[in-house]
């Protein structure tokens, strides 16, 4: 349209020249006419209103043919500057040669162009805010289906055994994506079926081998006519069930989150969390000679689901108590935006925030199934909390912002 305006424009112009200089053309043939049959032609030397004829004696022939040119003139009746089209020419007359100028002036030209501009200009704003409406509205109207659509998939949980129902249309590329997105959604909750019960057994049957596993291994330990050797190797078999165990529940929970099945939250207190959780690792504390210092500059309030702060808090204390070092230390400062738990710890020289992948650990600890720090970013994440790991001067910390 902005093309179409300016060649319009510029047609508009090009037209009203050709008919100025036609015009001129004209009235020069009439002058010329006028100029060599009437005697007393320069006594009464107009054309028309607005229009103007100079014409001025040379001393030989200026051999000038036909020159047309635009000017700018001072118009009395105006005060002003005005456009102006002229031709000019020359002629004999009498044996004497003339400078003609036909002078007319373009002001009702310039009057029309601005009133066409502006009607153009007017039709183009007003074609395109009613394309612009017309078009939203129909867009609105064409979409609805799609954002119904999208609306019933951001409801939709893969947990949820309800089927997803999308509305009907009449339109074929929308019937054809509901059909897919419904059969996609039913093979995927029947895939997360499966997988969750395949977990579920998995989870169940390895419990019972694990628990026949350690009650013979401590049986066996008991035994006073066994070896050294041989209850050396019980031992490990002990310690390797022991992690096998911790190992499955760990993996077990990370499953669990990763299939929103922790989706109830309510507020924890979190100092009054932090010290109950506390209280249960005294006896560990004492024997390990580890001193627990907790500084409190707040009280705040955060959203989770208990069993996931349960397993947040514990496994802090639980990682920072494991890594920690022989009558070490650990100081856990609660303010109302931050946890910091930090340790003493062996040195390591590998990136601390590798920790929070699964089965990285810095140290070979039997203790540790290296699952502990990824169920605590994994609950991080999913409460959209930021969680920093770094060691300064063989010091650990654990910073978590709510």
């Amino acid at each position: 349209m902005a093309i179409g305006g300016v060649i319009s424009y510029l047609n508009l112009i090009r037209i009203i020249n050709n008919e100025f200089n036609q015009k001129l053309f004209a009235e020069k043939e009439q002058f010329l006419y006028e100029w060599h049959t009437y005697d007393n032609l320069k006594e009464t030397l107009y054309l028309n209103v607005g229009d103007r004829i100079a014409v001025t004696a040379v001393d030989s022939d200026p051999k000038i043919e036909a020159i047309l040119s635009d000017t700018l003139m001072f118009d009395n009746y105006e005060k002003i500057e005005l456009p102006y089209r002229q031709l000019k020419f020359s002629d004999q007359l009498h044996e004497k040669y003339y400078v003609i100028t036909i002078t007319k002036s373009m002001l009702p030209t310039k009057d029309l162009i601005q009133g066409v501009g502006e009607i153009i200009l007017f039709l183009v704003v007003a074609l395109v805010l009613s394309i612009g409406f017309v078009t939203r509205k129909i867009s609105k109207k064409i979409w609805t289906p799609f954002n119904l659509t999208l609306s019933s998939l951001e409801k939709h949980q893969i947990s949820n055994s309800e089927k997803v129902y999308f509305s009907n249309t009449n339109i074929d590329e929308f019937k054809e994506l509901n059909k897919v997105l419904s059969q996609m959604i039913e093979k995927s909750m029947h895939d997360y079926e499966n997988l969750k019960e395949f977990t579920e057994n998995a989870s169940h049957e390895i419990q019972t081998p694990l628990a026949i596993i350690k009650s013979k291994a401590e049986l066996l330990l008991q035994d006073g006519n066994l070896k050294a050797s041989n209850l050396e190797d019980v031992g490990k078999i002990y310690e390797a069930a022991n992690r096998l165990s911790r190992l499955k529940k760990g993996l077990a929970m990370l499953s669990k989150m990763d299939n929103n099945q922790f989706e109830e939250v309510e507020p924890i207190e979190m100092d009054q969390f932090l010290n109950k959780k506390i209280e249960n690792f005294s006896e560990l504390l004492e024997m390990k000679q580890i001193t627990l210092t907790k500084i409190s500059n707040g009280h705040p309030t955060v959203i989770l689901n208990n069993t996931l702060a349960y397993i947040l808090i514990t496994n802090l204390i639980s990682n920072s108590i494991k890594h920690n070092v022989e009558k070490g230390n650990i100081q856990i400062t609660l303010s109302e935006n931050e946890l910091i738990v930090e340790n003493t710890g062996k040195p390591t020289i590998e990136d601390p925030n590798k920790f929070f992948q699964r089965f990285k650990k810095g140290t070979k600890s039997s203790e540790s199934s290296g699952l502990g720090l990824a169920l605590i970013k994994k609950i991080c994440d999913i409460y959209q909390m930021d969680i920093s790991y770094t060691i300064v001067e063989n010091k650990h910390r654990v910073a978590i912002q709510f």
